[in-house]
């Protein structure tokens, strides 16, 4: 008797012109522009206008986002902080990346735990890693490092950067041998 399952059909990705069409016809107050990845849709747009963009693309049928894929982080030095969501809809099968950009003296955003679930430690680690700071996060304590321990590994100005860099930058084979 065989064990294989039967083939799954892989949904296949919107054309960026459809996604950008549809999230437009859908929520027309919310300002953003629009670009491309090499896989993905992406939308720029303002922090004050986050939470009302993705809780339109995770409510409205005709969208449905329903999965927040990742959250990371991008520290572009003297322009600031940069936050990229990835979400996807399993409903119609596309993807969409949305990029935030953060002023350097306010890397505030609002947070997505109350749309998606997985935000909690997505934001969490975002934090801890970057200094970004999620207003309304229900539980912002750090995921790696110490609790009260307040620096942000990072970022490209972080004083042991150029250390971490340096390791495994040495003759031979890194690492120890046991």
């Amino acid at each position: 008797m065989s064990s294989t399952l039967p083939p799954v059909p892989a949904a296949s990705q919107s054309p960026a012109e459809t996604i950008v069409e549809a999230i437009r016809r859908n929520l027309p107050h919310v300002p953003f522009a629009e670009g491309q990845t090499a896989t993905d849709t992406d939308l720029a747009v303002a922090p004050e206008h986050l939470l009302a963009l993705v809780t339109g693309l995770k409510t409205r049928k005709e969208l449905a986002f329903d999965f927040l894929r990742n959250i990371a982080g991008v520290d572009m030095e003297a322009e600031g902080l940069v936050c990229k969501y990835q979400l996807y809809s399993f409903k119609h099968g596309h993807a969409l990346q949305i990029t935030v950009a953060c002023p350097p003296d306010n890397p505030r955003l609002p947070s997505l735990t109350g749309l998606y679930a997985a935000a909690d430690w997505h934001e969490r680690e975002a934090a801890e890693m970057f200094g970004l700071i999620f207003e309304g996060h229900p539980n912002p304590k750090n995921l790696l490092l110490e609790e009260d321990l307040r620096i942000h590994p990072l970022l490209k100005a972080h004083p042991l950067q150029k250390v971490e860099i340096l390791q495994g930058i040495e003759e031979g084979p890194p690492g120890f041998k046991f």
